[in-house]
């Protein structure tokens, strides 16, 4: 067994005693109870260890390694944890565990000055600067706040996370100082970037430009183009099909199909139409059923069209005008015939299987 005197009790500390007289070879004594690791226990007066000389771990038993000799003298000394009650302690205070069982107010951490350098209050939040954080990091002074946050390896940098006033300001530099980028992910994937450029990417890890987007963009209202006028808004992009009409209707087996992109207020069209009922009157041939009005310029519009036709007579296309006014405009073309430029009527038609295709564009306020 160890021999030594045992250490110093803990003055602060209550102790509870047992004396054992040992019965020949008797290694088990039942004490009144102990906290496993605050007690000494004494063989004759000399301390025995823990671990080596006994075994003390259930809270009520000691168990020696060896048996004791008849009449040998066992000694318990356990200790128990002192309790205090509304102290106030001063100068330097070393615990090992603290527990409390009501309110715990924490006066912050002291930096040897006369102020609060940092607090920790009871709901676990930190405050630097301040003595009532409510996040639970709280950074607080007067002028630019911040946080760096630091990678020091080879090829380290840091970022600085920074407030003054109502404005937020995210720095980030290598290791030489030079600036660096700020990434933003989610689940790990990079969603955009900010380049040491100033460069935006989206979809992207190298922008080209000062806002470079892989992928698609959904503008609900506009977008300004050279200006911020409202000349310089483009607040539309739609493609689309339509059904054409024309004056007299189709006759059995016609048919009639149209296209567009809008642009702004600017329509592209293209369509066609086959077989035209009406072949031999004087009606001036008219086209409705554009997908857009067209907009006011004086009564009609001249349009950029082209048109194409097959089995009508021989004219010479002078011009194309939209009427506005109406909900959807009508096309008009207009045609040169021995020297005078009149509306081309329906009489031009020379065959029932005649075909009308028209391109171009027109203006709309749509």
């Amino acid at each position: 067994m160890s021999g030594y005197i045992g250490t110093q009790p803990v003055p602060q500390a209550t102790q509870t005693r047992q004396t054992f007289v040992a019965t020949a070879a008797q290694t088990s004594f039942a004490t009144g109870g102990y906290q496993a690791g605050y007690l000494d226990v004494f063989l004759n007066g000399v301390k025995l260890q823990d671990g080596v000389d006994y075994t003390a771990t259930n809270g009520s038993d000691i168990v020696l390694t060896v048996g004791a000799a008849l009449d040998d003298t066992l000694e318990v000394v356990a200790y128990t944890a002192f309790e205090v009650l509304d102290q106030t302690f001063t100068g330097t205070t070393t615990t090992d565990v603290l527990t409390t069982t009501g309110a715990f107010t924490s006066l912050g951490i002291d930096d040897n000055a006369t102020s609060t350098a940092m607090t920790l209050n009871s709901s676990g939040k930190v405050g630097i600067g301040t003595t009532n954080p409510v996040q639970l990091l709280h950074l607080s002074k007067s002028g630019i706040t911040g946080m760096r946050i630091q990678d020091t390896d080879a090829i380290g940098g840091f970022t600085d996370l920074e407030v003054n006033g109502a404005a937020f300001f995210i720095k980030s530099y290598d290791d030489d100082g030079t600036e660096g980028q700020v990434v933003f992910k989610t689940a790990n994937t990079e969603t955009m970037r900010i380049d040491s450029s100033g460069n935006v990417g989206i979809g992207t890890t190298s922008p080209s430009a000062a806002l470079d987007v892989v992928g698609d963009i959904e503008v609900s209202v506009g977008i300004y183009l050279g200006g911020t006028g409202a000349a310089n808004k483009l607040d539309d992009y739609e493609e689309g099909t339509f059904t054409p009409t024309i004056t007299g209707g189709l006759t059995s087996g016609g048919s009639a199909a149209g296209q567009y992109t809008k642009v702004g207020g600017l329509v592209q069209i293209t369509l066609r139409i086959y077989r035209p009922a009406d072949i031999s009157s004087s009606t001036d041939i008219s086209i409705g059923g554009l997908p857009f009005a067209a907009s006011s310029i004086g009564s009609e519009q001249v349009l950029n069209l082209a048109v194409r036709y097959a089995n009508m007579s021989n004219y010479q296309i002078a011009g194309f005008s939209v009427t506005s006014g109406a909900s959807s405009g009508a096309i008009r073309i207009f045609a040169e015939n021995s020297g005078d430029f009149d509306a081309l009527q329906h009489a031009a038609f020379t065959s029932s299987y005649s075909t009308v295709v028209v391109s171009g564009t027109y203006q709309t306020n749509a």
